[in-house]
């Protein structure tokens, strides 16, 4: 019985997913609502392979899973600060001039670089057709269906092969990591080669996340998070009592945006701000903190949808800005 099903298991991973009926169907919608044929869609898929490994990453990720500290430790590390005043430094009149153009600051895009990919050394350990066909199929999602259609128009787009390029479990690619549709959106030919290619162009790479950030609203010059006295009541909080205290408003949460009064009526600071925040109570080393998320923190979150990504984006900008200026 084991020897059979040693047999059967990789048929069954590997069979052609083409053949597949719903995937027969997502083939023809796509053929009738794309400039793809059904051949093209069908050839695409036809080397597709559904992969369990991405459904197992895409419910473990550890925005979700992780506390504060775990998940700051991840990116805030001396040799990824390190690395990261080195990128700055050796592609110096790069970032200058994008950072110019763009008007958004280069320590933010090179913070989110290094957090994406190590500063373009890990650019994924899979393939795009894998990892979204997986995620659209597997799950029946139709966010990722979509996202699928996406990339195979950006193949027929720039004559490219989804089976050969690199990704992230989500099928995220380049230096910057977007999904294709981000990729169609907000890349930017910055070389001028004739194509957007985030990949094997570290102009594109950069730019494109430059005009990310800008197209959702960054505002030059302002600081996206700050920290905040903490009233007494709160200082010996630990994870579990932040998590369960009942707030009127919702903490470490990017969708929380409140007011100077109504922030007083958390209880959580007595200072006074300027618009309207996000409040992130954590548990930073030994220390209970407050930081308040501002504009430019919720522009962060729309790369990606986590409050502590963007507070960790924040932090390891500052602390490749304090790397940088220090040799300068």
């Amino acid at each position: 019985m084991r020897i059979i099903i040693l047999i059967i298991v990789p048929f069954l991973t590997f069979s052609d997913i083409s053949e597949r009926e719903d995937v027969k169907q997502f083939i023809f919608d796509t053929a009738k609502n794309t400039a793809l044929s059904e051949e093209e869609v069908k050839n695409y898929l036809s080397n597709a392979v559904i992969l369990q490994r991405v459904i197992r990453s895409r419910d473990n990720q550890p925005e979700t899973k992780f506390s504060w500290n775990r998940y700051r430790k991840i990116f805030l590390k001396q040799q990824r600060i390190k690395d990261g005043a080195d990128f700055l430094v050796k592609y110096s009149d790069l970032f200058d001039k994008i950072e110019n153009d763009y008007g958004v600051s280069k320590f933010y895009i090179a913070s989110i670089i290094g957090a994406e990919t190590n500063f373009g050394k890990n650019l994924g350990s899979l393939n795009p057709l894998d990892a979204i066909s997986t995620l659209a199929f597997e799950s029946n999602s139709k966010f990722w269906q979509k996202e699928l259609v996406q990339l195979l128009l950006l193949s027929k787009e720039y004559q490219l092969s989804p089976k050969d390029m690199k990704s992230s479990w989500a099928g995220a690619l380049g230096l910057g990591q977007f999904i294709p549709s981000s990729y169609l959106a907000y890349g930017v030919d910055y070389d001028q080669d004739g194509k957007v290619d985030m990949t094997n162009s570290l102009e594109d790479g950069i730019a494109s996340v430059a005009n990310y950030l800008k197209v959702h609203g960054w505002k030059s010059g302002k600081i996206p998070v700050e920290s905040f006295e903490i009233n007494e009541k709160f200082l010996d909080f630990n994870e579990d009592q932040i998590n369960s205290y009942n707030f009127p408003y919702k903490v470490n949460n990017f969708r929380t945006r409140i007011n100077s009064e109504e922030m007083k009526r958390m209880e959580l600071t007595n200072s006074n701000f300027e618009g309207k925040a996000t409040p992130l109570f954590v548990i930073e080393g030994n220390e209970t903190m407050l930081y308040l998320g501002f504009d430019n923190f919720i522009v962060i979150t729309k790369y990606n949808r986590s409050s502590y990504y963007a507070l960790v984006i924040h932090q390891l900008a500052i602390a490749i800005s304090k790397e940088f200026y220090e040799r300068n």
